[in-house]
């Protein structure tokens, strides 16, 4: 199982879990989730129906006024989603990523970072895959390297054939490899 984490609105997450979602309808024991805040009332229900529609688990959404999720509830969130096999974590906040970090420590989870900026600090552990997000991905493009990722790490391939097998199945070549697993895509 894949564990998308982030924003419902405008983020990178739903776009990597609708990519993910795609992708893994022609596995069977693939699935993503999404780890989002969902607004309560009736704006949150046409978002979880909107979500279902495309294919995403939402699990471990939680219902709350707040834009975005804490430390506690990702925390919380991925001991709902015991089968996590992958974590990305496409949040815009850095608080999140040491429980994440942590989280696929202790479920043996591959975990992939993508940050907003085009200068990522470094991974939060050795083993995180960190990418830096473009500015935009109008045609889901970046979007869908990541949820490839995510499928093969899914799947069980090592982060470097894993890597390799995107690739070479989408023709990614403006790629540089940065400290450890860090990767930027442009």
């Amino acid at each position: 199982m894949i564990a998308v984490v982030g924003r419902l609105d405008g983020g990178a997450a739903v776009a990597i879990a609708r990519a993910a979602s795609a992708r893994a309808a022609a596995l069977p024991t693939a699935m993503a989730q999404l780890i989002a805040t969902v607004p309560p009332g009736a704006a949150g229900d046409r978002r979880l129906l909107e979500l279902a529609e495309a294919g995403i688990g939402h699990a471990a959404a939680l219902r709350s006024p707040a834009a975005g999720l804490d430390a506690g509830d990702l925390q919380l969130a991925l001991r709902y989603l015991p089968d996590v096999r992958v974590i990305v974590l496409a949040s815009d906040e850095p608080a999140l990523e040491a429980t994440a970090a942590e989280a696929a420590a202790w479920s043996s989870a591959a975990l992939i970072v993508v940050r907003a900026t085009s200068d990522p600090v470094g991974p939060v552990t050795p083993e995180a895959i960190v990418f830096a997000a473009p500015a935009s991905d109008p045609d889901g493009a970046f979007a869908g390297v990541v949820a490839a990722l995510a499928i093969r790490l899914d799947s069980g391939d090592a982060p470097a054939a894993a890597w390799r097998g995107v690739t070479a199945e989408l023709g990614v070549d403006a790629v540089s490899r940065t400290g450890g697993q860090a990767a930027k895509a442009r």
